[in-house]
This record gives C-alpha cells, structure tokens and sequence, in this order.
C-alpha cells in the first residue's frame, strides 16, 4: 500500500512532522479522518471521531522517540513523537532544588509612560483601532485544529471580520497584517504607537498545552495587562460573553504579561475567541455565520469602551 494511501486515510494533525514536545509523560495528539470512520485506535485503544472526521486523544510519551500506531478502515500508519530530556533538577549545598528566578516582565521599551487620552466624546470617525491577527509567516502558525488548519489563518478570517464591523460602525481601522506574512512579536503594538490610534486589540484562538486533554478545557477569555487595557478588556469579554452565552464559557477579563499587551501608553488586549485544537472549537471557527457574531460583539465591546467616561 502506498503512503499516499495510508495519509489519506489517517492524517495528524499534532505533533507535526519534525516536532519536538517539551519533557512530558503524556500529550494529546489530534488529526482527521474520513467522515462516516468509527473504527480509528490508536497505541490499541479505540477513539471516538466527531462528526467531521476529527479526532483527539491522549497517549503515554517517554523522552526520546516514539512510536505511536493509529489505524482505522484497516488502514494504519506509525507517527515519530519526539520527547525532550528532562533536565536535570539544579540543587543547593544542601541538596534541595533550587527554585528558578521569577522572570520579570517590563513594557515594551518604545512604549511612552502616559497613557494617551481616552476617546470618550469622539465620534468614531475620529477614532482609530489597531486590529492584529496573532502570528503569521511560514514558521508562526500558532495552534492547529485536528485536521490542520491553522491558527494564524483562523486569526486573520476574523479579524478581517472585525475590521468590516468596525468600519461599519464608523471606526478607522488598521490592520497589523491582512495577508500571511512574519512578524516580530514585540514589533506588533509599534503600529499602534507610532500611528497614534486609540487601542490596539490581538485577535487569537487558544490551545491547551501538549500535555493537557483539549477536550476538558474550553472557554473564551480577554487578557489585559495593565488597568489601561482592563476597561477596553471589559468592554469586549461583555459583549462576546452575551453573544456566545449558552455556546461556550467566558472565564471574564484574565491577566496575561503578553507582550502584545504590555502597553502603559496604548489601552491594548488579547482576545481569545475559542479553542481550536478541539474538534467542537475547530468545527465553531469554520461557521461563518458564528465568526461574524464573535466579530461584531468585539466591536460592540470596542465602541461601548470608546462611548463610556474617561473615569
């Protein structure tokens, strides 16, 4: 049988081909198969597949190569996953471990101290947004839904929808990307810097880490910062909570020192919309008519934050 034939039957989508996993004793692994397929097992344990074909479970990982077997419609193929070493623990004279230095997290060195005024009293005309679909580039592609789409492209279909419903509203938009380019992480929010635009918002799908089922673990949730970007978070987790009630979970306005956030100067915050390694959060992103609800409640939340006092 041809390889060809086999991927066809069984794709994986996570790991990806070359991977490397950090040090884990277990991961999720997630990809696809032909609709109407019951049958899949993988490492021999049988595994259930939505209706679109997608599949996730977990398997038990060691350091080093692994080879893990999936078959379904009597078809099977092996995937390599690769599992870091684990580093060995560093310890005092006294042989307890030592706890690694906090880390530190400061605003983004270009960032001004001030905060710029608030909007409130301004038509919308006269208000600008950033709007930044996180990663991008043939490296970058974030998260990855069981049959392989990814989160860069998912980001970019709806902050595009974002952006027509802000224009819709009125607002001037710019767009921190519109096509699948690179771009330097730190060197995102300089757009909303050095235009003087009024808030900066990065658009996002979330995932669990490799070691964490992604199926028990789902909700929509905005990061901030700083008190600066909490309203404009608030005004935004609002919104998206009402319009998605009964959907999916809001875990409300979190605190997150991303970098795209760490803005004293700009009110700036990360949206996570759902999550997309889930064959439930993969087959939400595709409905269209489900993304431009998402988009039009953030843009509701962005014109309630611009509309509201400056206290």
């Amino acid at each position: 049988m041809s390889t060809f034939a086999v991927l066809a039957a069984i794709s994986v989508a996570f790991p990806r081909p070359g991977q490397t996993l950090p040090p884990v004793d277990a991961t999720y692994m997630c990809g696809a198969v032909p609709r109407g397929t019951t049958n899949l097992v993988v490492q021999g344990k049988p595994v259930d597949v939505y209706k679109t074909g997608a599949w996730v479970t977990m398997v038990d990982v060691a350091e080093g190569e692994n080879a893990v077997e999936i078959s379904a419609n009597g078809e099977s193929t092996n995937v390599t996953v690769r599992v870091e070493r684990k580093p060995k623990p560093v310890l005092d004279a006294d042989g307890n471990p030592v706890k690694p230095p906090e880390k530190v997290y400061e605003k983004l060195e270009y960032t001004k101290d001030v905060p710029r005024p608030h909007p409130c009293g301004k038509e919308p005309k006269d208000v600008t947004i950033v709007v930044d679909p996180g990663h991008g580039g043939p490296k970058d592609m974030g998260a990855v839904s069981p049959h392989g789409f990814f989160e860069k492209d998912a980001n970019l279909l709806l902050a595009r929808e974002v952006r027509q419903a802000l224009t819709n509203l009125g607002y001037n938009v710019i767009m921190t990307r519109d096509d699948d380019r690179a771009l330097v992480l730190g060197e995102r929010p300089r757009v909303a810097c050095e235009t003087g635009a009024d808030a900066f918002v990065s658009i996002h799908h979330n995932a669990t880490v490799c070691n964490k089922d992604p199926r028990t673990v789902r909700y929509t949730a905005v990061y901030k910062w700083n008190p600066l970007g909490e309203r404009l978070a608030a005004a935004i987790n609002a919104r998206m909570g009402a319009a998605l009630e009964g959907d999916i979970p809001n875990n409300g306005v979190m605190h997150a020192n991303f970098a795209v956030t760490r803005n004293p100067e700009v009110p700036s915050c990360l949206v996570e919309t759902d999550f997309i390694a889930t064959p439930e959060g993969e087959e939400a992103i595709w409905d269209y008519r489900r993304r431009r609800r998402i988009a039009e409640s953030i843009a509701a939340g962005i014109d309630d934050w611009r509309a509201s006092s400056a206290e």
